[in-house]
């Protein structure tokens, strides 16, 4: 086993295809392929299943994913310090603050660290809870859904949940309980979302039963849905203030104070706390809650 190996091995499971990992790393597939099969021979396991064409992480897979994740971040670490080479800061944020936040605050934080090299990724919670865990991400800021024990949390930002509808709809600028919109048409994210997950958390334990004739992959095409009447959405507020102030949608304020969230920052648990990502955390933690809705608002 060499460090070669293991650094192949990861482009292998970023593409989930040798022959792209092999373009990316500018070497042949099969010296790619020589190297996993070197890593199964040497730890006798498979590390890949390969159903229709397509590869697969086996559980042995998986767990060598992230040791190896963990080896490779801190020989970067090492070279790093060796080098005094510039920090990194590879940030996943859920669409959320991801659409309204995200870039102002970085280019804010670049302004106070313009040594900090910062890489940013917008997808749902799911994906980057695995992003953390595989060591592809160094943090993530997402909707504090539930507690895992691979991860610490930090408080980020208080979120506001209302339903969202077209201007002119009848029940715009009413106060109502979720239970009361049960005979309306809604507009949802897709599971493993972090607003699917607060959603059906709530709603299964209320015994509600919405209906969802639209399902979007991104907040943009669930505004774009509403605005074009094919139904209602449970969403944050900072998303669609623009609409507000043009008048373009409505709140239908929900008195279920249960769909209050907040967003959090959150790290594996075995990183250390330190360098950019303390830098990072500490800049946030300045700005406060006041400060962040500012941005927003830029």
């Amino acid at each position: 086993m060499t460090i070669r190996y293991l650094e192949i091995f990861a482009e292998v499971c970023r593409y989930m295809n040798m022959s792209k990992a092999a373009q990316a790393l500018m070497i042949s597939q099969s010296s790619v392929s020589q190297a996993v099969t070197a890593l199964e021979k040497e730890y006798g396991v498979r590390l890949f299943e390969r159903l229709n064409h397509a590869l697969y992480l086996t559980p042995a897979g998986e767990e060598l994913l992230y040791l190896s994740s963990q080896v490779l971040k801190s020989i970067e670490r090492m070279n790093a310090a060796m080098t005094d080479a510039p920090m990194t800061l590879n940030i996943g944020c859920c669409n959320t603050v991801g659409v309204s936040l995200l870039f102002p605050l970085i280019s804010r934080f670049k302004r106070k660290n313009a040594g900090i090299h910062v890489t940013a990724e917008i997808t749902n919670t799911k994906t980057l809870e695995e992003k953390i865990l595989n060591g592809m991400l160094d943090l993530a800021i997402i909707p504090e859904t539930h507690c895992l024990p691979y991860f610490k949390y930090l408080p980020f930002l208080k979120d506001e949940i209302s339903v969202v509808c077209w201007a002119g709809h009848p029940l715009a600028g009413q106060s109502l309980w979720l239970k009361d919109l049960q005979k309306e048409i809604f507009v949802g994210r897709e599971a493993g979302s972090g607003t699917d997950t607060l959603l059906k958390n709530f709603c299964a334990k209320k015994g509600l039963n919405l209906k969802f004739d639209c399902v979007c992959n991104s907040t943009a095409s669930v505004k774009q849905a509403v605005l074009h009447k094919m139904g209602l959405a449970v969403m944050s507020v900072f998303l669609v203030k623009k609409e507000l102030a043009e008048r373009r949608l409505a709140l239908i304020n929900v008195k279920d104070k249960e769909l209050a969230r907040r967003f959090v920052i959150i790290y594996h648990k075995d990183k250390i706390f330190g360098g950019a990502l303390e830098l990072f955390a500490d800049f946030c933690a300045g700005l406060g809650q006041r400060g962040l809705e500012e941005l927003i608002e830029c």
